[in-house]
Parts: structure tokens; sequence; C-alpha cells
């Protein structure tokens, strides 16, 4: 990957108005487990270009993986009000909003997805998850459900469902 990151650097030295390279020097330190470079480089691509929702979720996307959260936001945010059918978007904020405790924006993030995509089993289980965590587990057993049907074999998925079913046996929801 460095001989990938040097090429690219090299081009920039003769050009650093080109987007494309720095999304792409973006991609490639982000593969390497660069993640500050790699922010960086979608920055400056951003600079340029500002109305690329692909790329402001990508940032998003970083920004999540390494935990900031605020940051996160803002970026997939930005991808959206560019793109607000971009589900894949939706999804990522639907995810941190249920790691940073958020669950109703959760769900309300992962109704939006689903109402663009609802095929996609990630979505379907962060609101199932969303549910469990506000003790709705009817609405999290259906959830689940949903995406075991696309996915037969998540077992994160099929744990939560678990844990639901059994709540709702021990009548714990509201």
């Amino acid at each position: 990957m460095t001989t990938e990151i040097e090429v690219l650097k090299n081009i920039l030295k003769k050009n650093k108005a080109n987007a494309a390279i720095w999304i792409k020097l973006g991609y490639a330190y982000f593969q390497n487990m660069e993640h500050n470079k790699a922010i960086e480089a979608y920055l400056e691509a951003l600079k340029l270009n500002p109305k690329d929702a692909i790329n402001w979720h990508n940032l998003g996307y970083i920004y999540y993986e390494i935990e900031d959260y605020d940051q996160a936001i803002l970026a997939l945010n930005r991808a959206i009000k560019i793109n607000p059918k971009l589900a894949i978007s939706w999804r990522e904020l639907s995810s941190i909003y249920i790691d940073a405790g958020h669950f109703e924006k959760a769900i309300d993030t992962s109704k939006k997805a689903l109402e663009i995509d609802n095929t996609d089993e990630s979505v379907w289980t962060n609101l199932g998850s969303a549910y469990y965590n506000i003790k709705q587990f009817d609405k999290a057993i259906t959830s689940l459900k949903k995406a075991l049907e696309i996915v037969p074999d998540l077992k994160f998925t099929k744990k939560v469902l678990e844990l639901a079913e059994k709540a709702k046996k021990a009548n714990f929801g509201p």
C-alpha cells in the first residue's frame, strides 16, 4: 500500500487540484489504517468538490471508525443534505446513534434508511437493537426477524432477537 500512497503523493505534487487523486489517497491511507491522514486527504478533496455526497459519507465513516461521533454525525448529515436518498449514510448514522445510546434517533434514521432501501439487513438490525434498548420488544422482534429473512446467519442479530424474546416472555416491557 505504501507504494500506492507514494505514487499518489507524487501525482499531487504536480497537481494539488485533483480531487479524484485526493480521494484515492484518502482511501489508500484508510486501507493502511492511517485514519488521520485519510481524513486530511478527504478534507482536501472536499475543499475542491464540497458537493460530493459519497466523500462526505466516506469521511463520516472514517470518523465513526475512530469513534469521533460528533464529527461523523456532521459529515454524514452533510452527505444526506446533498443526497437525501443516500441510504448508506442513513444506515451509518443509525449505527452511530445506537453506539452513542441515542435510541430514538437511531429509530428515526433507521426508518429513513428503510424508506430508501428496505433490504438492508444492517438497518433492520439497528432498528431492532434500538427498539430492544427502549424495551419495545414486539417491534424489536419484528425488525430483527426482517433482518434474518434477508441474511439468515447474522449472529449478532440472532443474539439480540433471543434477548428480546426472553425479555418479552419475562414481561420486561412497558
